[in-house]
Formats: structure tokens, C-alpha cells, sequence
């Protein structure tokens, strides 16, 4: 007997051939966009963590651009210092939106905005009374504590929300990886059952002959 004589003669295995092929499918595209969507997260985590490895940067060339032109008042070194100013901007708006809803890391981040507008105040304070011709008043800013301890909020904050972005990147790793084996898994047992429920129905039909 031919297979489409079986076929005719069970429908079923036809609809269950036809079922799990859909199932199959759903799973498929449901795992493809699954990890389309933790994968464009990683990208976004990718970026904040840049952003937040490159604040403490910005601040050593902002503060290495004020140094330079305080002791050698050449113009050129206001270049760099104007230059860290707007990519230390940058990076905080694009992680105010980045963690817009997220309560706790919009506090810590509330907090790194805070200090780190003090510092630049500071920096920009010194400049500004070097210009002035107050340079006992720059010179007791310069010398005092006041900069480190800013500097080291502004490290210790950084890395508390860079432990976040880790934690996160681990996790969303895990997700696609868990997502793909998930996929693996149910493909695999679909194919199997989906072949064993057609032979058990060919055989039903070739013993009916």
C-alpha cells in the first residue's frame, strides 16, 4: 500500500505531521527572537559599561588639562579640558536614559551626578580665579583633599553600577544560551515525536492492508 493510500486512510497523521512542524516552528522563531532582544540588551549593557569606564577617564583629562594650564596658562591645554567636559556629559545623559526605570540605579546615579557636577565646579572654579589673578585662593583648592575625595565617590559609585552592568551582562549570557539549548531540547523531542507517532500510523495502515 502507498503512503498517501495510509495517509487518506488516517488523516490524523497528516494533522500531527502538520501540528508538530508548527510547533516546531513557533519554537524556533520564539527562541530567534528571544535572543534577537537579550542580544540587543548586551549591546545596550556594552555601551553603559563603556560609559561608566570612560567617566574616570574624562575626569584625569579634565583634571590634566586644568593642571596644565594653571601652571603654564597656554590656552591649548583648555582644549582637552573642554573636550573630557562634554564626553563626561554624554555619558551621564546616556545613563540617566539608560537607567530611567530602574529606581535603584537611578539613585546611585543621582549621586554620581551630584559628585561629579561638584568636581567639574571645582575645576572650573580653580581656572576661573587663576584667570583672576587669585592664585592663593586656586592654590588652597588645588592643595586641598577636596578633589581626591570627589574623585574616589566618583570611582566608587562608577564601579557599583559597573558590578551591576556585570552581573547583568552574565546573566543576559546565560539567557541566550539557555534559551538556545531550550530550543535544541524541544526541536529535538518534537522531530522524535512527530516521527514515531507517523511510523506507529504507516505501520497501523500497512497491517490493515
Amino acid at each position: 500500500m502507498k503512503v498517501a493510500t495510509v495517509i487518506q486512510r488516517n488523516p490524523l497523521v497528516l494533522a500531527l505531521a502538520l501540528a508538530a512542524a508548527a510547533v516546531m516552528l513557533f519554537i524556533s522563531e520564539g527562541s530567534y527572537w528571544r535572543s534577537v532582544n537579550t542580544l540587543n540588551a548586551l549591546g545596550a549593557m556594552a555601551t553603559a559599561r563603556s560609559s561608566l569606564q570612560g567617566l574616570e577617564r574624562s575626569f584625569l583629562d579634565a583634571e590634566t588639562g586644568q593642571r596644565g594650564y594653571l601652571l603654564t596658562e597656554r590656552k591649548e591645554y583648555l582644549l582637552p579640558y573642554d573636550k573630557a567636559l562634554g564626553e563626561i556629559d554624554a555619558a551621564l545623559r546616556f545613563l540617566e536614559r539608560y537607567y530611567a526605570d530602574e529606581p535603584e540605579s537611578v539613585a546611585l546615579l543621582k549621586q554620581l551626578r551630584g559628585v561629579s557636577d561638584t568636581r567639574l565646579s571645582e575645576l572650573a572654579l580653580t581656572i576661573h580665579l587663576h584667570q583672576q589673578g587669585r592664585e592663593d585662593a586656586t592654590r588652597d583648592i588645588v592643595l586641598s583633599d577636596i578633589g581626591k575625595e570627589k574623585m574616589e565617590s566618583i570611582r566608587a559609585l562608577s564601579a557599583e553600577l559597573l558590578a551591576k552592568e556585570t552581573a547583568r551582562v552574565a546573566a543576559g549570557r546565560d539567557d541566550i544560551y539557555g534559551t538556545l539549548l531550550l530550543s535544541r531540547v524541544g526541536i529535538a523531542a518534537l522531530s522524535a515525536i512527530g516521527l514515531l507517532a507517523l511510523y506507529m500510523y504507516l505501520r497501523q495502515g500497512l497491517a490493515l492492508k
